[in-house]
This record gives C-alpha cells, structure tokens and sequence, in this order.
C-alpha cells in the first residue's frame, strides 16, 4: 500500500509540474497574440514630425517605426488606439505664415554757432582784422564806418533723416524662409604685390551685396509663435564712396500671433563743440534704429 501511495504522489506531482511549465510557457504566446500589426498612413505630416511625439506612448514590448510616409505599429489594441488618437491631433495641415519684418532708421543733426569778424583802420599805417572763417549764417549783422567794418552772424542748422523698409515672405509651419531685395555696390579695390621685378600696382572694382533681409524659422503651438530670425538692413555710408552703414541681429523671440515684436535696436549720439578768440560753434546728432516683427497665419 505504501508503495502504491508514493507511485500516485509521484504522478501527481509529475503531472502538476507538467501543467505549470504548459501554462508558464503558453503565457508569453498569449501576450503576443494581443499585440497586433498595423500600418498607418500618414496625410499631412512627415514621419520626423510624428515619431519623436509618439514613441513615448508606446507600451513596453511594442515597436513603432515608418517608412514611405507610413507608421509601422505593433501593439495591443487599446495601445493602438491610443496611438491614432494623438496622431489624429499631430497629423494636421501645416498652417500657411506670413512673417513682416520692419526695420527703420531715425537720424537727427544740429550745428550752432557764432562769429565775429571785419577790420577797424587806425590811419594809414595800421589796422586790425580778424578773418572770417568762411562759415555762412543764417543771421548776419554788418557795420561799416568809413574803411572799418564790422560783421557778426550766428547760425543755427537742424536736419531730420528717416529711412525704413519692410519685408514680407511667406512660409509654411515647421519650414523656413529666406528673403533679400538690395543692390550690388561697386567698391574700388587696390593691391600692391612685391616680386623679382619691384613693387606691381593693381586696381579693379569689387561688388558687394548692399540691401535689406531677414532669415527666419517660425514655431507655432497654438496661437504662440517662436521664431528664430536674423534680420539684415544694410545702406550707404557717408564717410565717402565705397563706405556702407550696416545693422546685423539674430535672435529667438516668441509672442502671439498677429501682434507686433520689437526684435531691437540701436541708438548713437555725438556732441561736438569748437571755441576760438571770436568764434564758438557746437553739432549734436544721434540715430536711432529699431527692428519690428509680426507673424500672421493665412486662411
């Protein structure tokens, strides 16, 4: 009896060991068998869009990869449709924008002064002169007495300057854009070589792109824009032929759609005064520039 006994623990314990390594080895199959194919098309996006904002939904033991405009899942059923969810909300028409950039200049100048000049004959044999300095002013006041004459004039000059452009260009959301409109400015070039013969002497004319611009790359979440941009305003200069008067700013701002952005600006101010025995004059100018932005969604 006894050895009846331990035959039927033995098979007992056989056959319950039997079921639990069929039951631990159909597990895996059975959790296999949940997670499904499926290929997903995509119809405004491209896959570099969607697959960074959706690899974090993805359960664990599933894969998720693109090809040829096309989203490769595999994953539960629950996990898919949570999947196509949030690319329903990602695969969108990108938005059409259009970006202005305004860039204006500001430039004031002022120049006062006074002087007194003539000459006053003490007899035939000596005078006194005091030259002018060939400043030509606004006020003048002459008195003469027989060879002696005496002239006092004042001036007092004031100059505004104001100068501006704006550019538009449009883009899509996500792309960027580019825009330039000037001109090509001769520029005298001169160049001096040493060889086994002496010193040669060369001159020709170079050309350098004169005009106005910007570089942007506009983000859009909602109705909040960032934009990376590099605005360029580029203008004659009057320190003689060939001088050119730039402004250069690159920078990452973000605000609503449609309202105006001050990217920024410069401001320059210079004082300069000049005294002599009969004569004082003084100039102020300053210049001012600023750089606005707006960005607007089309319909």
């Amino acid at each position: 009896m006894m050895g009846r006994s331990r035959a039927w623990f033995n098979t007992a314990a056989i056959r319950r060991c039997l079921l639990l390594t069929l039951l631990f080895a159909c597990l895996p199959a059975s959790a296999l068998a949940q997670q499904e194919m499926e290929i997903i098309a995509l119809r405004h996006r491209t896959l570099d869009q969607v697959l960074p904002a959706l690899q974090p939904l993805l359960e664990a033991g599933g894969s998720l990869s693109g090809m040829n405009d096309q989203l490769i899942l595999r994953a539960s059923r629950r996990n898919r449709e949570q999947i196509k969810q949030a690319l329903a909300a990602i695969d969108t028409p990108a938005r059409r924008l259009l970006i202005r950039v305004s860039q204006n200049r500001d430039a004031q100048s002022r120049q006062q002064g006074s002087e007194v000049a003539g000459q006053i004959v003490i007899d035939q044999r000596g005078r006194i002169t005091q030259p002018s300095s060939g400043t030509q002013g606004n006020t003048r006041i002459e008195v003469r007495r027989g060879a002696s004459s005496i002239t006092a004039q004042a001036h007092d000059r004031q100059g505004t300057e104001s100068s501006g452009s704006t550019q538009m260009v449009q883009v899509v959301e996500g792309g960027r854009a580019l825009i330039h409109v000037g001109q090509s400015l001769p520029i005298p070039l001169r160049q001096m070589a040493f060889g086994p013969r002496g010193a040669v002497v060369s001159e020709g004319i170079v050309y350098r792109d004169l005009g106005q611009g910007f570089y942007a790359a506009p983000r859009v979440i909602g109705d909040r824009v960032t934009l990376e941009i590099s605005p360029q305003f580029d203008s004659p200069g009057k320190q003689g032929y060939g001088s050119i008067e730039t402004q250069r700013l690159s920078t990452t701002v973000s605000g609503r759609l449609g309202e105006w952005l001050e990217l920024g600006g410069s401001s320059q101010q210079t004082n300069f005064g000049e005294r002599g025995n009969l004569h004082s004059g003084s100039s102020q100018a300053s210049d001012r520039r600023s750089v606005w932005l707006q960005v607007e969604e089309l319909p």
